[in-house]
Parts: structure tokens; sequence; C-alpha cells
């Protein structure tokens, strides 16, 4: 399950914060979003490698399960 929320954000704000995710390679503005509240939530905590891949899950879906990332990343794949 999931709420979506609303944010209101001045201009300047709004276009630094749009620069900064994607000088960062975040794919949307809100997956900066949601990282800066997961980090500030669990700060001071060890998270897992597990608990990073469940919390990004739906993005890497989203972007990663696709014909034309299987043709770019082909290279990097072990043949057997």
């Amino acid at each position: 399950m999931s709420t979506q929320i609303s944010l209101k954000l001045s201009d300047k704000m709004f276009s630094t914060a749009l620069d900064y995710a994607d000088e960062r390679g975040y794919d949307t503005l809100q997956d900066f979003i949601r990282e800066l509240i997961r980090e500030r939530l669990f700060e001071g905590e060890q998270t897992t490698g597990k608990a990073t891949y469940l919390a990004s899950e739906a993005s890497l879906a989203r972007n990663w399960l696709s014909k034309e990332e299987d043709t770019a990343w082909a290279h990097l794949q072990k043949e057997t």
C-alpha cells in the first residue's frame, strides 16, 4: 500500500532539486525525495543490502526490466 502526498516548493527550490536529482542519477524527483526521507528516518541505523533492494525494487523494475536495458547491459553478462 502507498499513500500519495502533495508538496509545495518555491520555484527556485523545485528547479534546484530537479537539477540535483538529475545530476546524481535519480530517475525522478520523487525518488530523490523518497531517499531523503528514508535517510532521515533510518539515520544511524545499519541498513542491509536486502533492505535497500526492497526499498528500491519498484523503481528498479520500472527502469531495468526492459528489452532495451537488457541489450544495453548484455556485454556485462557472463556467457554460460
